[in-house]
């Protein structure tokens, strides 16, 4: 008596329709044959026969690879159940010596072979088409197998993206990635297309297919890029679109090469990012090249080698920024001096006015007030003649035109106007070689000097002074002059620290109130600006990096700091926009040999050389002229100028060129990726179609 699951183990063409019958024709009914099936010795229309051969070929793809999921079911429930049956022996089976029936057993066979009844009517219908247009036929084979896979792809892992978005990915990893996919799609292929009687045989025949669909979508990869290469260099000479583009894209990789530090060379952070912060720190002035490294430069360089607009452009460009470097380094100093737009001559000038304002009135009414010498003025007076001051004081006077009256040996009543030469005389005497060093300290003779000058002055303080108001005519008259004077020798002596040494600066400074500090950076701003003006003195300070004393002395003229460091933040900006002056001012065989390519002189000749030797049979030389002809014409004239463009960019334009190109090479690299995944499903099913005979192959 049959078991319930008898019905399992009848044969698939003599019992009920399988559940694949979906992907067979009809059949035929006795006696009217389908007249519709091409015959190939009968020839008739090639386009609909084309079509229907694709048409039965996707079918017949779909369905075999559905069925052989079905059979891969089978063979391994076979597999578990030839296992579990060993592990657990019944006692009939010990008994009669053969192994029943199991329900797995049961469901395992009837799995395998309705597929393989499946795969035979497939076969055995697909067979006219393929008869009557094989090419057709085998393309719709392929396609059909691929759309059966489809679901593999959405668990396969969107490997291939650049580091922080700003690479565009080389062929190598996208070669790997279609490698990847090749094998997981060959391996899918291989099994289901597989023959084999057991589950072993299929798993084996899966991994013949996995890597034969991994080797030759991975050498596939580079053929597939070579050709986008030659289409998309066709369509940079027709196209601004793919000339932009092209030219974004070459950009964006030399800014990638260009990245510092080990978060942006390791994919951290993204370079173009990194290339828009410094793009801003530089300023207005600065391009797109400038917020690259050496490799941008050099991209910007090779361009302006070459023939076309972008040599032009980057002359007339630095020619612009080279006559600008004074003027923006002068403006640099006076904001970090912080002089208010005050000029020394301006400064000096109203300081006189000043001075004279404020201190003429008390000299008019001391030059018509006298007094009585005591024993130590009169000392005093007779030691400054003795050093040469008298005559120094009176020769000021007689210059001035104002009488001079004063007798040392004859102390009777002496002017004050006489006494205030005097004065005047010692400190003429204070400022003779003898008496300071070259740092502009006293000497030991000058320390006297000095110490005679306080002397005097205390005596003709204390003559002048008023006893009901315990003024000083003589001190107040000092006092206004003393103070413009101040300023003025501040100012004078800011002018000149930009040419003496830290030491010097610093011993001139001490003492200063903030008025005289004030009227230094003045004097200071004066000085650096007479030598920003001229290019060696410009040369001189973008070479503070390197010069330690320079930088020494820079610090004592700014007096603190922040100010240095703000000066020397735009020196630097300077100096980084100073390393494009080397464009285009390369080798001129360089630039001579670019416009002879360009004239195609030596193109035409290499063409030319081709052709006869192709005409004469040697293919190598004919294949090595083709390519020095290609290389000439690589990158069209409509992609450098746009690189040119973009490098030169400056400001707001520049900025908008960093921002687009993120997005574009973003595009780019999802582009290469949906590629390298197109090229191993398709590499995966040949590969594995070669590797694994296929259900139509077989006898």
């Amino acid at each position: 008596m049959s078991g319930p699951w008898e019905q399992f183990q009848n044969n698939a063409d003599s019992g009920p329709a399988g559940p694949w019958d979906q992907f067979q024709p009809p059949k035929a009914k006795p006696g009217k044959p389908i007249t519709q099936t091409p015959d190939a010795t009968t020839g008739g229309n090639t386009l609909l026969d084309g079509i229907s051969g694709f048409a039965s070929g996707v079918g017949r793809g779909f369905g075999n690879t559905v069925l052989g999921v079905q059979r891969l079911a089978g063979k391994g429930l076979s597999a578990l159940d030839g296992l579990t049956s060993d592990l657990a022996p019944t006692l009939s089976s010990l008994v009669s010596g053969k192994r029943p029936t199991s329900l797995l057993g049961s469901a395992a066979k009837w799995l395998v072979d309705d597929a393989d009844a499946g795969r035979a009517r497939l076969n055995e219908q697909n067979a006219p088409y393929k008869a009557a247009s094989p090419i057709a036929n085998g393309t719709g084979e392929v396609g059909g197998s691929i759309i059966a896979t489809l679901p593999v792809g959405g668990l396969l892992p969107n490997a291939l993206r650049a580091a922080a978005g700003a690479k565009i990915v080389d062929v190598l990893p996208r070669a790997l990635q279609a490698a990847k996919v090749g094998a997981v799609y060959g391996g899918v292929t291989g099994a289901t297309s597989s023959n084999a009687d057991t589950f072993g045989g299929i798993l084996a025949d899966g991994a013949s297919g996995a890597g034969t669909g991994a080797l030759l979508s991975g050498f596939s990869t580079p053929v597939a890029a070579g050709i986008g290469a030659v289409g998309g260099n066709v369509m940079q000479r027709l196209s601004k679109t793919s000339a932009a583009e092209y030219a974004k894209q070459k950009i964006a990789e030399a800014l990638a090469r260009d990245a510092r530090g080990s978060l942006a060379t390791g994919g951290y952070i993204n370079p173009l990012t990194q290339a828009s912060a410094r793009l801003a720190k530089l300023g207005d002035e600065a391009t797109l090249a400038d917020a690259g490294g050496r490799n941008t430069n050099q991209l910007l360089d090779t361009l302006a080698t070459l023939p076309g607009r972008t040599k032009d452009a980057a002359y007339n460009l630095l020619r612009q920024r080279t006559a600008g470097v004074g003027d923006r380094m002068r403006a640099a100093a006076e904001d970090a001096l912080d002089t208010q737009g005050q000029r020394l001559p301006t400064t000096v000038a109203s300081l006189i006015t000043r001075r004279e304002t404020d201190a003429a009135p008390l000299y008019a009414q001391l030059r018509n007030t006298s007094i009585q010498p005591t024993h130590k003025l009169t000392e005093i007076v007779a030691a400054a003649d003795e050093l040469g001051a008298t005559k120094l004081g009176r020769e000021i006077a007689t210059a001035r035109q104002i009488p001079f009256t004063l007798n040392p040996g004859q102390p009777g009543n002496w002017q004050m106007s006489d006494l205030d030469h005097v004065k005047q005389g010692i400190d003429q005497v204070l400022s003779s070689r003898k008496a300071m060093n070259a740092d502009g300290s006293l000497t030991p003779l000058g320390t006297a000097y000095q110490s005679l000058k306080t002397r005097l002055v205390g005596e003709l303080d204390a003559a002048t002074t008023n006893p009901q108001t315990g003024e000083s005519l003589y001190r107040n008259a000092r006092q206004a002059f003393s103070a413009p004077s101040a300023l003025i020798d501040a100012a004078n002596a800011g002018k000149l620290a930009i040419n003496r040494d830290e030491n010097s600066i610093l011993n001139t400074m001490q003492g200063m109130s903030a008025n005289e500090i004030q009227a230094f950076r003045i004097g200071a701003f004066e000085g650096l600006r007479g030598k920003l003006g001229t290019q060696g003195g410009q040369t001189n300070i973008m070479n503070m990096w390197k010069e330690p004393a320079t930088q020494e002395k820079l610090k004592a003229v700014f007096g603190d700091l922040r100010s240095y460091r703000e000066f020397a933040s735009s020196v630097a900006k300077e100096a980084q926009l100073k390393r494009l002056q080397s464009v285009g001012a390369g080798s001129q065989t360089a630039a001579r040999a670019a416009g002879m390519g360009d004239l195609d002189m030596s193109a035409l000749g290499e063409a030319g050389g081709g052709l006869a030797a192709a005409k004469a049979g040697n293919l190598l030389s004919a294949l090595g002229s083709a390519k020095n002809v290609w290389n000439r014409v690589a990158t069209p004239q409509s992609v450098r100028d746009n690189m040119g463009n973009m490098l030169l960019a400056k400001g707001a334009n520049g900025a908008q060129n960093l921002n687009n190109l993120e997005a574009l090479v973003r595009e780019i690299n999802n582009r290469n990726m949906l590629l390298s995944n197109n090229v191993g499903m398709f590499g995966g099913q040949v590969g594995s179609m070669t590797a694994t005979p296929l259900p139509s192959q077989l006898k």
